[in-house]
C-alpha cells in the first residue's frame, strides 16, 4: 500500500495554484484518482487532503451513528459540507480556493505533510511549531510510560 509520507514545501501562485508533490500524486494515481479532496481541519489551522477513498471511509463512520443523533449531524456538517474535490491539472497542480488558504493562514508557500492515508497542507512555519509540540508530547508520553513500567522494546 502506498502512503503519503514526508514533508514538501511548494510555492503558491496568486490564483491559489500549487504543485502537488510528485510522490503524493503518484499515491493518488495508484488508487485510481486524478483529483484530491480538501477540507479544513476541525480547528482550522490547516487543510486536510485525501483521496475519495478516505472520504468514503469517513462517510461510512458517520453513517454508523444513530441517524437521528446530533453526533451524526455534527460530523456530517463539519466534514462533508466544506469538502471540495479538486482536479489535478496536467502540470500536477491544484487550485486551492483562496478563502480556504486564508482561513488556514497560508500565503506564498505551503507545506504538504504526509499522514499515511492522507496529508495536510500547512503554513510552513506553523507546521514546524506543530511538529515540535507533537514531538514534545510524544516524548512526554514515552517518559510517563517508562516510569509506569510500560517500557519499550528497543
Amino acid at each position: 500500500m502506498a502512503l503519503f509520507l514526508s514533508t514538501y514545501v511548494n510555492k503558491i501562485d496568486k490564483k491559489g495554484r500549487v504543485s502537488v508533490p510528485a510522490r503524493f500524486r503518484a499515491v493518488l494515481a495508484g488508487k485510481g484518482f486524478d483529483s484530491v479532496v480538501l477540507l479544513p481541519t476541525i480547528n482550522g489551522d490547516a487543510i486536510d487532503a485525501c483521496g475519495m477513498d478516505v472520504m468514503e471511509r469517513l462517510l461510512e463512520k458517520i453513517g454508523g451513528f444513530d441517524p437521528l443523533s446530533e453526533d451524526r449531524e455534527s460530523f456530517a456538517d463539519a466534514l462533508m459540507s466544506d469538502a471540495i474535490e479538486l482536479p489535478i491539472d496536467g502540470d500536477g497542480r491544484i487550485m486551492i480556493p483562496l478563502d480556504m488558504l486564508k482561513n488556514a493562514g497560508i500565503d506564498g508557500q505551503c507545506a504538504f505533510v504526509g499522514r499515511g492515508d492522507s496529508f495536510q497542507i500547512w503554513q510552513p512555519e506553523a507546521f514546524e511549531v506543530r511538529k515540535k509540540q507533537a514531538r514534545a508530547r510524544a516524548a512526554g508520553k514515552r517518559a510517563a510510560s517508562s516510569q509506569n513500567g510500560g517500557g519499550d522494546n528497543d
